[in-house]
């Protein structure tokens, strides 16, 4: 049996999305009620290069860092990198004379303006993106064969001002045809465009421009994502009756896709955030389509989706919406993270075959949900997706930790009660956690911000608490069921840590290498959860094979699998994030506990 589990378990984790439909959300509370989310809303992958650049250089210690302009056109996004020390500043003269580190945005700028900054004295790091890069090449070469230049895009867009600077004396920019027809004739021309043009305007540009030169070279530069976009958007525009455009008033790109939209939905809203939500028009429209922009982080979207639902809802509360608050509660306060590690020392204490201690229950869960408000504290509610969740942290961030502090005052008491040694460990993996979100006030990132550290350090914390305390209380550390425990539970948290993290990164919050996923990238990361997951199923069943604690491990084994089924269901519909991704992760060692508890009753 245990032989073909490794298959088993990567067929299970291999299910990709289908790529080729938008996401659909039928929400519960009105079936009469369908919002289409499209898959290619949100970052870019040029954006995505740019901040992931620019957090590695925060996490490396480098300090202070600059940007050249605005990294991205989205005011929240910029918020949250001020957050972490990374300021744009709007010309070269405001770090004229200064240190650190100065970061071209993904929009590009001119060579004269390279050649300035690289001149400073400061370290400079080029997230320019590439596909405007090419665009560089593609005006540069013609140019210096004596073609005029003209560009299709907005004139005083950050990237249109770069293109220019490779154009040489000759080289005119035009919005569409209109200002197209208003060209002198030329002889020979390169005709380019913005990357996020629209490409029909593109094409039609190009035709009017072509007819006014003697030679002409048209290269469409309108980079892929762009094109997915706009052809996903126009496609789904054309079958709701209401479509609503996430992204920032001032993007180029969110504005052409709501232009787009309009033409084919006339019921077509552009919203910044979900704030700006009319509660009358989601409430009167039967088929609502959603997309946003090339800098729209994921979560924005997420919680205009949150918002339409709550929007939607029945003012009659009926039972199953009461339990979804509360568990939509205990999710946001931490509080069934707590539960979860109660839980899994539950589970250690019964592999172990140690006395359940009632005292060691309750210190793993103090200890967990003291850490995890700590961090999500000090983070300000940046991790999350969900308003309310941000509102939690943003509004009550006084009695929040209040609420942390005193609860890890109480694990650490606790353990003192118990014994000294218990204690120290207690102590030791405390401070380690609460000062991990403040890690670059120490100056030690390079040490504490290896790949991964995140997932890894959370592991190592919850496996010495959950799995080796309670060996080290009743005298059985360095045993063999001692060891099985702290690499059951490391193995299990590690994988739920990393599992939250991809949901992270799919909702584009602003991590970095910090977290497994982003570090490795998605291959590597399946592969090394479906590794685990071999693992603990092939440990579990050989011990049942055994007959080594036989309902205990069978229970476990069946609650393993339960989990790794519902990984698979769940990815082969889409990425779970949010609240819905947490209560489903930490779920799993609820299960694993009532299995556990079931074993001992029959």
């Amino acid at each position: 049996m245990v032989s073909g589990l490794p298959a088993f378990v990567n067929r299970l984790t291999s299910v990709k999305i289908p790529l080729d439909r938008p996401l659909c959300y039928n929400l519960s509370m009105n079936k009469d009620l369908e919002v289409i989310l499209a898959q290619t809303a949100g970052f870019c992958p040029g954006v995505k290069k740019a901040i992931d650049r620019v957090l590695e250089l925060a996490q490396s210690g480098k300090h202070p860092i600059h940007t050249l302009g605005p990294l991205i056109h989205n005011t929240q996004v910029i918020e949250m990198l001020e957050q972490k020390g990374i300021h744009a500043v709007d010309s070269i003269d405001e770090v004229r004379g200064k240190s650190g580190v100065l970061v071209i945005r993904a929009h590009g700028i001119t060579p004269e303006a390279e050649r300035e900054v690289r001149g400073l004295g400061l370290e400079v790091v080029d997230s320019t993106c590439p596909l405007v890069k090419n665009v560089h090449s593609v005006i540069s070469k013609h140019a210096s064969q004596g073609y005029d230049t003209v560009i299709v895009g907005d004139k005083g867009h950050a990237e249109v001002v770069g293109l220019l600077g490779y154009a040489g004396q000759r080289a005119f920019v035009v919005a569409g045809p209109d200002e197209a027809q208003k060209l002198p004739e030329l002889d020979k021309v390169v005709i380019v465009a913005q990357t996020t043009q629209e490409e029909d305007v593109f094409l039609k540009t190009a035709a009017v421009v072509q007819g006014r030169a003697r030679q002409a070279i048209i290269a469409n530069t309108i980079c892929k994502p762009t094109r997915d976009r706009q052809r996903e958007t126009m496609e789904l525009a054309g079958r709701v009756d209401l479509m609503i455009i996430v992204g920032a008033k001032h993007s180029a790109n969110t504005a052409r896709l709501t232009a787009l939209c309009q033409r084919l939905c006339p019921n077509t809203i552009h919203v910044e955030t979900e704030e700006e939500l009319d509660a009358a028009v989601i409430r009167t429209a039967r088929r609502i389509g959603i997309t946003a922009g090339a800098s729209t982080p994921g979560w924005m979207t997420e919680r205009v989706l949150a918002r339409i639902k709550e929007m939607r809802k029945k003012e009659a509360v009926s039972a199953l919406n009461a339990l979804e608050r509360l568990l939509e509660l205990m999710v946001d306060s931490c509080a069934y993270t707590g539960l979860s590690a109660v839980s899994l020392t539950y589970v250690c204490m019964k592999l172990q075959g140690c006395r359940i201690d009632d005292r060691l229950l309750v210190l793993a869960g103090l200890f967990v949900f003291s850490l995890h408000i700590i961090n999500r504290v000090a983070e300000k509610g940046v991790g999350a997706a969900e308003t309310r969740k941000v509102e939690l942290f943003e509004k009550h961030r006084l009695p929040l930790t209040v609420t942390a502090f005193v609860s890890g005052l109480m694990s650490l008491g606790l353990s003192l009660f118990l014994q000294v040694r218990i204690f120290v460990v207690v102590f030791s993996c405390w401070l380690l956690g609460a000062l991990y979100p403040f890690r670059f006030l120490y100056g030690r990132t390079g040490l504490i911000d290896f790949p991964g550290s995140r997932d890894i350090a959370t592991a190592l914390g919850w496996g010495a608490v959950c799995a080796y305390l309670p060996g080290l209380h009743q005298g059985i550390v360095f045993t063999k069921a001692n060891y099985l425990a702290v690499l059951f539970a490391i193995l299990l948290v590690f994988s739920r840590s990393v599992m939250l993290g991809i949901t992270a990164v799919h909702s584009d919050l602003i991590v970095g290498r910090e977290n497994f996923y982003k570090a490795l990238g998605s291959r590597r990361t399946y592969a090394t959860l479906a590794s685990i997951q071999v693992l603990l199923i092939a440990i579990l069943g050989a011990l049942l094979a055994m007959g080594w604690k036989s309902r205990l491990v069978g229970a476990l084994l069946i609650g393993n699998l339960m989990f790794v089924g519902g990984v698979a269901f769940g990815r082969s519909q889409h990425t779970p994030k949010g609240f819905w991704a947490e209560a489903a992760v930490d779920g799993q060692f609820v299960i694993l506990a009532f299995f556990a508890w079931l074993s001992g009753r029959f």
